[in-house]
């Protein structure tokens, strides 16, 4: 037998919920619907046991399945994961339509002082990114090794850092002049 308590209870937090989604303006998600087609959503639903909240990647495929017993975790869960969704996919495109190029340097010793020797940049496109490596002045080729990538991916095990615009335009005048001094930006 239902519990009409539990289930006004029930019905005011998903109430409750969906304004919050509302006045925060999230999206990319399904509410209690099927979501077996749609790629990069925040769902949950109902099951036979209890509630499942997952989200689906750029495949359609669900990632990160958790099933609660209680529809108040569940909730709570589906609120936090599609905060975080949109807090990501906000991020992307902030950087998408600011195309601000992020810039790593490999330094190397030369006559006991530092100086660049290799100058990578990332730069947000949509279809994703792109990193290349400075060649030449004004001349960038892509990143064949993957080295930038492996740099971003695991910080603790790459010789590359990553430095300001500022510390980038230093790095050009060297390149542009063929001269190489330690940077005093960073």
């Amino acid at each position: 037998m239902t519990d009409p308590h539990n289930e006004q209870a029930s019905a005011q937090q998903r109430k409750e919920t969906l304004a919050t989604i509302r006045a925060e303006g999230l999206s990319g998600y399904r509410w209690f619907e099927d979501a077996t087609n749609d790629t990069d959503i925040v769902a949950i639903q109902r099951t036979g046991s209890g509630w499942v909240v997952f989200a689906t990647d750029e495949r359609a495929t669900p990632q990160g399945r958790r099933e609660f017993t209680g529809e108040e975790p569940a909730l709570e869960n589906f609120l936090s994961r599609l905060r975080s969704s949109n807090s990501v996919a906000e991020w992307r495109e902030k950087a998408r339509r600011e195309n601000t190029p992020r810039y790593f340097v490999r330094e190397v010793r030369v006559d006991g002082r530092l100086v660049p020797a290799r100058l990578f940049r990332r730069r947000e496109t949509d279809h994703g990114p792109v990193d290349e490596m400075l060649v030449e002045v004004d001349t960038w080729h892509p990143d064949p090794k993957g080295v930038l990538d492996h740099a971003i991916r695991f910080p603790l095990d790459s010789d590359l850092e990553e430095i300001s615009v500022a510390a980038a335009r230093e790095v050009f005048a060297m390149v542009t002049q063929r001269e190489y001094t330690p940077l005093t930006r960073r």
